[in-house]
Order: C-alpha cells, then structure tokens, then sequence
C-alpha cells in the first residue's frame, strides 16, 4: 500500500490548508479542546477521531484530526497553537444555532507515548477527557512497522527493525533520537500500561476512558456510546462507520510476534490490573 493512500484525499488536504490560513488571520478569542484522542498509533484512532466529530456538538479543529501541538509542535508557541482553533465566536453561533455549546478536540497517537505531552496538555486543560484506544498489541506493533515503510520512514527488514529499536531510542543525537522514538518504536509503543500510568499521573484515572479497537470496529455503535457518555454529550448514532487509514490484513510473521510478546511480556499484567483488558499470550 503506498504512502499516498494512507493520507486524506489531496482535495480535502488543500481545503484544510486554505481553511487554517484565512481562520489564523482572523482575531478574535479561540476555544481550548475539551477533549484528546491520546493514542495508540495503529489502533484506530483515526476512526475514532472520525466518529467523534460525526456527532452535531463537536468541531473539528483547522488540521486534519489534530494539530499535534502537544508533541510534535509544543515549540511553536501557544500562540501557533490558538491560530488552529475554532474562534469562540463561531462556537457562539452554533450554540445558537444548535441550543448547546459544541465542544473541540485534538488527536495525535503519539500523545500517549511522548514523555511529556500528558503533563503539557494538563497544564492546559485540567478537566480535559482522555480518549485511549488499544489494540491488540502484537497486531499495533505489525502494523505499526508496516505503515513506516508504506510511508517511506523504515528501510530496514521486521526482523532487523526490532532488533534496532533500542539502540535507535537510545541515539546519542537527540534530533535523531526524537525521530526514531516517534518513528521506529514498535515494541516501546505497544507497552500499553507505561502509557496508561504517564496519563494518570497527570490526569484522574476518571477522566480517561480506555477503549479496544477490536471493540470498536465489531459494534461502533455501542462503544461510540460510551464516549459520548464519557464527553458529556447527548446520544449520536452515525451513519458511517467505515475504518479510516487502514491497512489490507497481512500475516503477521512467528518470529516478530515472538519477539514483541518478550518486549511486552512484563507490561501485560500491568495492563490487566489497570484496566481489565487482556490478549493472547502465545508466542
């Protein structure tokens, strides 16, 4: 699958660009996120995100799910940040339009995995909900690397690839480093309880709702229920459940499974105890 085919539509890309250029020149006061899709990467949160702003009462932000302020672009400046954001004036007219006050979010996966991106976002928004998709992790991990190399980041073989992971993490050159940690981080990222205990540190186990894709996707419309319960928003059903960005289904090879169940092997009984979430062990 290219690289092409895992990005929105170019038409829809161009909009957005023209959209975020003219809102950034406008003045006036921006609405903050009420909420954060936090993560995994591969494990859905795309169609989540998606789901999410099907619902009436939610804006979508100016950039295509999410402006990655928190991570990635946390150098850029609140400022930076605010020009991506709806302005409260519009919220205003569709709170009269609509007779409730919509709410905005923001989705990156790499939230959850960034050292530092759960304590920025606190820092913010306090009282913010948390939306952490998982999936099964063995499955996140394949699809992980095979989206890399679809997009052109990974050159090297699976095998050869986790058997680099901890020295690429673990560059000297921190522009490099920080690369490979957001790139090339298949097992690091399917360490799902490390995740799960940086968020609560920041915020109240109550304001982050764990979610399953396998759930998700086998009756969208029951999980999508939980979450706007979680959002405090009224009941929505959609009419477009499809998967977003996702991948046609490849065997997964023995000996990456194998390797991946040893890297995650001490953190699954973590996950357990936190969440109640559980997945096959074989190896």
């Amino acid at each position: 699958m290219s690289s092409r085919s895992l990005l929105p539509p170019v038409s829809r890309r161009a909009a957005h660009l023209v959209r975020r250029r003219v809102q950034a020149l406008r003045p006036g006061e921006r609405e903050l996120p009420r909420y954060f899709v936090v993560g995994v990467k591969r494990g859905g949160t795309t169609s989540l995100d998606e789901y999410v702003v099907d619902h009436p009462l939610v804006l979508r932000g100016l950039v295509e799910k999410g402006c990655r302020y928190y991570d990635v672009n946390y150098h850029r400046g609140p400022a930076w940040f605010r020009s991506h954001l709806p302005r409260s004036a519009a919220l205003d007219r569709a709170e009269a339009r609509l007779g409730a006050r919509p709410i905005v979010g923001e989705s990156s996966p790499y939230y959850c995995y960034h050292p530092e991106a759960p304590g920025r976002i606190a820092a913010d928004v306090p009282d913010a909900r948390l939306l952490l998709m998982l999936r099964d992790p063995v499955e996140r991990a394949w699809s992980h690397y095979r989206y890399e190399v679809a997009r052109g980041f990974e050159s090297l073989p699976a095998d050869e690839a986790l058997a680099a992971e901890a020295q690429r993490l673990a560059d000297p050159d921190e522009t490099t480093r920080w690369y490979h940690h957001r790139h090339f981080s298949y097992v690091g990222r399917s360490r799902y309880a490390e995740q799960l205990r940086r968020l609560h540190e920041h915020f109240d186990p109550e304001q982050v709702l764990v979610l399953q894709s396998e759930q998700l996707f086998a009756d969208p419309a029951a999980v999508m229920a939980r979450v706007f319960e979680h959002l405090g928003l009224p009941a929505h059903t959609s009419a477009d459940y499809r998967p977003h960005k996702a991948l046609q289904e490849e065997a997964i090879p023995e000996a990456f499974r194998a390797t991946v169940l040893a890297g995650i092997a001490d953190d699954l009984p973590h996950l357990e105890s936190l969440t109640g979430v559980r997945w096959p062990t074989r190896s």
